[in-house]
């Protein structure tokens, strides 16, 4: 217990914890930073600059508008992802079922197989975009960047949706 610097206290009244602290004269508590910012009169903001300043430590995490860009960044690219996915998946579904030799005769068409070889690989990433966990769905968008395959995959599902309505 200690006397509290935010009320005329002659007998201690404050306890100090190493989390918080609690002046039982005046209701004052918090943590350092409430500490600090009270003593000093500051914003909570500039006393966690001052305290990192008085004790040389660096700050280490980036800032909360930096981490929320990020994670805004982060939503945008797995839905990004996940729409250019469904489409291709889409595709794929559709060749699977138009593109099957119809006889053991018949020539099999480079689209039947390209569905055969993609489509549970294509399903897994959906899901995992769609239930996986942030890190499950960060290494999906990761890998779909990876040298540019999601823009060369959507790309390639556009020019395929213009080529089946022979549009240009």
């Amino acid at each position: 217990m200690v006397c509290c610097p935010f009320h005329n206290d002659r007998t201690p009244s404050m306890k100090l914890n190493e989390d918080y602290f609690y002046c039982f004269g005046c209701g004052a508590h918090g943590d350092v930073i409430d500490f600090v910012a009270r003593l000093f009169h500051l914003p909570p903001a500039e006393a966690a600059k001052k305290l990192a300043e008085d004790f040389g430590v660096a700050e280490q995490k980036p800032s909360v508008l930096v981490r929320l860009k990020r994670g805004k960044t982060q939503v945008e690219a797995e839905r990004h992802s996940l729409r250019v996915l469904r489409d291709y998946f889409g595709i794929l579904q559709d060749w699977k079922e138009h593109c099957a030799p119809q006889s053991p005769e018949d020539p099999i068409d480079p689209r039947y197989v390209e569905a055969c070889h993609m489509l549970d690989r294509i399903g897994n990433m959906l899901d995992i975009l769609a239930c996986g966990t942030p890190k499950e769905r960060a290494e999906v968008v990761a890998d779909m960047q990876k040298d540019n395959r999601l823009m060369r995959m959507e790309a390639r599902n556009r020019q395929i949706r213009e080529d089946e309505h022979g549009t240009k």
